[in-house]
């Protein structure tokens, strides 16, 4: 409870110290609306001229795509400092401060900034999800709601999870942000539905970096039926709780090992 208190307090501070400038902050906010708008038009007219990819309709690849803006926006709401770890805050010596205070780094890290920018993907994932929905004449139980929303949150925790395992490396070598890049680069393919790609990138996507486990077979069971929902929601659970386990380990290794570093 004490956490969550502080968390709070901590998001607070964070927020007002990003309104101090209140112009900067207008332009900011305007800027990231137009970028939103301009992404959304720009999918719109791509899929537009797409006749159909590999037996899927533009409005079927228009909702998987604005699904698989859910999870990437929570997670950017709430994790986004972990970037600053793996490129530069180790490097420059800036977590010195964060462990010489009597709170553990990794929640300092949760709470050192919070991203409203994710609300705007949020607002654009919905909105695909929408337009695309009523063309494709959906039919929507409990069930496939129930999925798409584990599927949005507990996908979230996954990617997360690869955030602070892959940010945590730079405790040990001072940057690893290339290569938490090189892993988030492969939430790309999963915006397309994975029936689209070779077996090997379908068993990379669902068994290693399971992007496509949260992402496309929750789609997959409301479009079209594929799978049970309640187990695959089990399975999406299961696996975020396990990738988060293992994420908060490394990083506990990692962090016994990190040295002050000013070059």
């Amino acid at each position: 409870m004490h956490y969550i208190k502080l968390y709070f307090v901590c998001i607070k501070r964070s927020m007002l110290s990003r309104l101090e400038y209140k112009k900067d902050s207008v332009i900011s906010i305007l800027s990231f609306l137009l970028s939103n708008a301009c992404a959304l038009g720009s999918i719109f007219f791509i899929l537009q001229a797409i006749p159909s990819l590999k037996g899927y309709t533009p409005a079927e690849v228009g909702f998987f795509y604005g699904f698989s803006m859910l999870p990437i926006a929570i997670d950017h709401l709430f994790s986004d400092e972990f970037w600053l770890v793996a490129y530069r805050r180790v490097q420059l010596g800036d977590m010195d401060r964060h462990f010489l205070r009597p709170i553990p780094v990794i929640f300092q890290m949760f709470a050192e900034t919070f991203q409203p920018d994710g609300f705007g993907e949020v607002i654009v994932g919905i909105t695909m999800i929408v337009i695309c929905g009523l063309n494709l004449h959906v039919s929507v139980t409990f069930g496939a709601i129930f999925v798409l929303i584990i599927g949005a949150v507990f996908g979230a925790l996954i990617i997360t999870s690869f955030k602070i395992a892959l940010s945590s490396l730079a405790f040990i070598f001072k940057r690893s942000g290339p290569l938490l890049q090189i892993v988030y680069n492969f939430t790309v393919y999963a915006k397309y539905p994975i029936a689209i790609f070779p077996k090997v990138v379908k068993f990379i996507l669902i068994f290693i970096l399971p992007f496509g486990l949260f992402i496309s077979l929750p789609v997959d069971t409301l479009l079209y039926g594929n799978y049970n929902p309640y187990l695959l929601s089990l399975i999406i659970i299961g696996v975020s709780i396990v990738f988060f386990t293992l994420a908060t380990l490394i990083w506990t290794l990692c962090a016994r090992r990190y040295e002050s570093t000013g070059s």
